[in-house]
């Protein structure tokens, strides 16, 4: 369906499409302008297609997504106002074309899934996150807020007082917190291969 350098989109059983983060020019993976810029083109093919039931969101890298890319934010912060924006509203898109899905989405989350990891997993229906796993907004220990939708997003997801702490210490959740304070649904063994049995 779709083939990139930092993911891919395949039709899977069942009617499903895998949404797969896999950046083949890093280590690990990041929400960067290159991998943005795909993940609204997969969208944007989804969007179209009438046949799918739902979407599983995964990663082949041992953490999900570690963030945004920190050395693109020197020259994102050299920018006219207006092209600061533009770019900002790259990201907000792909991640409202995730959240406005006709069908359910589910994320399988590996590894660490940091500041703009954890909005993309915001913006699906389900949040599968592995028992060894962490989420977080680290944003505020850089200077910054999360600025992709996270701070209404997750408040809707859990609640204000989790949300307001989460953002303003920075600190990463372990699996067992993020299950506590209602920011994923399951916490699952790492182990455990075929997210799609899992109940929710």
């Amino acid at each position: 369906m779709y083939n990139g350098k930092t993911l891919s989109l395949t039709s899977i059983e069942n009617q499903f499409a895998e949404l797969c983060f896999n950046n083949q020019d890093e280590s690990v993976n990041k929400l960067d302008l290159k991998t943005t810029r795909e993940l609204t083109e997969a969208l944007e093919i989804l969007t179209e297609n009438s046949q799918l039931k739902g979407l599983l969101v995964t990663s082949k890298k041992s953490v999900f997504i570690v963030g945004a890319d920190i050395t693109e934010f020197s020259d994102m912060f050299k920018l006219p106002k207006e092209n600061f924006l533009a770019r900002v509203g790259e990201v907000t898109k792909s991640l409202a074309l995730l959240e406005d899905l006709a069908f359910p989405s589910v994320v399988a989350i590996n590894g660490y899934a940091l500041g703009g990891g954890l909005e993309v997993c915001m913006a699906c229906d389900h949040r599968l996150l592995s028992d060894t796993a962490s989420v977080g907004l680290p944003e505020v220990t850089l200077g910054i807020v999360p600025g992709f939708g996270g701070t209404v997003r997750l408040p809707r997801i859990t609640n204000l007082a989790t949300a307001l702490k989460w953002m303003i210490s920075g600190a990463m959740q372990n699996a067992t917190s993020a299950l506590e304070k209602g920011a994923v649904d399951i916490k699952i063994p790492l182990d455990s291969r075929n997210w799609l049995l899992v109940p929710l």
